[in-house]
């Protein structure tokens, strides 16, 4: 099969295609920058693939099939940390280049993971929901745990579980962190240019131990092989009948209907989820976790604040637009 040549293209000769919507800035900054943009109205998507130098990529799924009907794909920009959503091994046997841009959005998805958990824990949604209806709620009959000493379990060490973290000191929760992959000394070491604020917190051996122990769980891990359900029914068992699991990481990390029968049955307290195995999630694509009182769904809007959503999208357009000019390729991941 053909691999696509290295030599520079130029961007004013690259036609780019923005698979989904990007900020409106950046879009008009993507004009400015390529000799042609195109969207999913200016053709099939065989007819668009069949043109295409380059892709930015926010959200959705970029095929086998897809890759496949792309003879001049050099370049896959993503304005994200997460690359599931591409498929790696063709990228890779056709020798297209991915890109990412970690890091950028890990407060704002921090963010949300706490805005998840205070209101799974403080019952806000239900208790919106009831008084809209009609129904007069005496604060007697909505009492809630709160998070205020709760000890939260994280999942995985990266740049928004430390956000996270950082958050969570000001409300006095004891923090356990499971993350086989990460250095003991991580949190702990304060000349860590990356993670300079110690974090005071217990490394635990197992999932098992961090989620029998956890009133909170928050996973902060990438989706791939290894992590693909892991927590499941098994796992939901484990914990604790009041706790709260909160995922802002990737869909496919938990097992939805698993989530649900928990949840429905009392074996759970609460789940705040932001991430799906089916995305855009609506309707009927979330199941029952869509209609339970105690969870607290939104569309995968961990990183979309305004400031980061533009600087994360002007960020992919200037990759793609360096490596197309033959600069230095920033935040390859194949």
């Amino acid at each position: 099969m053909t691999i696509p040549t290295i030599s520079p293209l130029g961007a004013k000769n690259a036609t780019v295609y923005l698979h989904t919507p990007f900020h409106p800035k950046a879009e008009v900054y993507a004009e400015q920058k390529f000799g042609k943009l195109l969207r999913p109205h200016d053709g099939s998507v065989e007819e668009i693939m069949a043109q295409i130098d380059g892709i930015l990529l926010r959200v959705s799924n970029i095929t086998r099939d897809m890759l496949l009907q792309a003879p001049n794909l050099r370049i896959i920009s993503r304005n994200g940390v997460g690359v599931d959503n591409i498929h790696i091994p063709t990228a890779k046997e056709r020798g297209v280049i991915v890109t990412n841009c970690p890091g950028g959005n890990a407060q704002a998805v921090a963010e949300l993971a706490l805005t998840l958990a205070l209101t799974v824990l403080r019952r806000v949604v239900e208790v919106d929901n009831r008084i809209r209806s009609g129904e007069k709620v005496p604060s007697i009959t909505a009492l809630a745990p709160g998070l205020f000493g709760r000890t939260v379990g994280l999942v995985g060490m990266g740049d928004t579980s430390y956000e996270l973290a950082k958050l969570l000191l000001a409300f006095n929760c004891p923090i356990l962190v499971y993350s086989p992959t990460s250095p003991l000394t991580r949190w702990t070491d304060t000349n860590d240019p990356k993670y300079p604020t110690t974090i005071p917190h217990e490394r635990v051996d197992s999932l098992e131990e961090l989620l029998k122990r956890s009133d909170v769980v928050s996973l902060h891990c990438p989706l791939n092989d290894s992590t693909r359900g892991l927590i499941g029914k098994k796992e939901l068992e484990i914990m604790k009948n009041d706790a709260v699991i909160i995922n802002t990481a990737r869909g496919g990390i938990i097992d939805e209907r698993a989530l649900e029968d928990a949840l429905e049955y009392g074996k759970l307290g609460g789940a705040g989820v932001d991430v799906w195995e089916v995305e855009p999630a609506y309707g009927e694509t979330m199941g029952k976790l869509g209609k339970l009182r105690n969870t607290v769904v939104l569309p995968h809007l961990g990183g979309s604040t305004d400031s980061v959503t533009l600087d994360g999208c002007m960020k992919a357009v200037d990759i793609m637009a360096d490596y197309f000019d033959g600069k230095q390729v920033r935040n390859r991941v194949i």
